[in-house]
């Protein structure tokens, strides 16, 4: 009779355990899932009120560094490289423009499968945020998800600034390498003509 009094104290002991847990990690990933969702939807609504976005950067890929501006409005973008090299793109949802300055040299291309459509994600697409991974730190807020161009696999993060939220940091982790596009003095809401974003030839300007 003690054996079994031991044995069903054992059993009730675990079972107490295992609820206790079970309880635990519920709570713990109804918490998760919440703040997550609060994350997503500060995110949302900070992206909403941009209607244009302006800034420096400086690009990297751990051997070469390259410098420029970039601005953003109704889903065009205009990247100037201003070292080493003079370097014009302008992308549209359709249609891009490569104009190196220093060689006078123009392209055309399908930016689909371009950076400047990583980009577009992150400031237009709402659905960038889901299923993402949130790391929410003190003062930093950083973003990861695996997206694909081209059929290849980038797992991307995005780094912000809290109080107040700023984009900082965007980085890009492929089969070739990682690049990194370090994002400073932001400006949001400049004032940007659309002509700023022409496609025209500029050699035939």
């Amino acid at each position: 009779m003690q054996e079994k009094e031991v044995f069903l104290k054992k059993i009730y002991k675990f079972i107490n355990f295992f609820y206790s847990v079970t309880l635990i990690f519920i709570v713990t990933t109804s918490y998760a899932l919440e703040t997550n969702q609060n994350i997503k939807g500060y995110l949302l609504e900070h992206f909403s009120e941009i209607s244009a976005f302006s800034s420096s950067f400086i690009q990297t890929n751990g051997i070469t560094i390259e410098e420029g501006k970039l601005y953003l409005k109704n889903k065009r973008l205009r990247i100037e490289y201003t070292n080493p090299s003079n370097i014009l793109i302008i992308v549209t949802k359709n249609k891009g423009m490569y104009f190196n300055k220093d060689l006078e040299e123009i392209e055309y291309f399908n930016p689909q499968n371009s950076i400047a459509n990583i980009f577009f994600r992150v400031f237009y697409d709402h659905s960038f945020f889901d299923n993402a991974k949130y790391v929410n730190q003190q003062k930093t807020l950083m973003i990861t998800k695996k997206i694909y161009l081209d059929n290849d696999e980038i797992k991307m993060k995005v780094f912000f600034e809290k109080s107040p939220l700023v984009i900082r940091k965007l980085e890009m982790e492929s089969i070739n390498g990682t690049t990194t596009y370090s994002i400073i003095n932001p400006n949001f809401n400049p004032s940007l003509e659309n002509k700023f974003f022409s496609l025209a030839n500029p050699l035939l300007s």
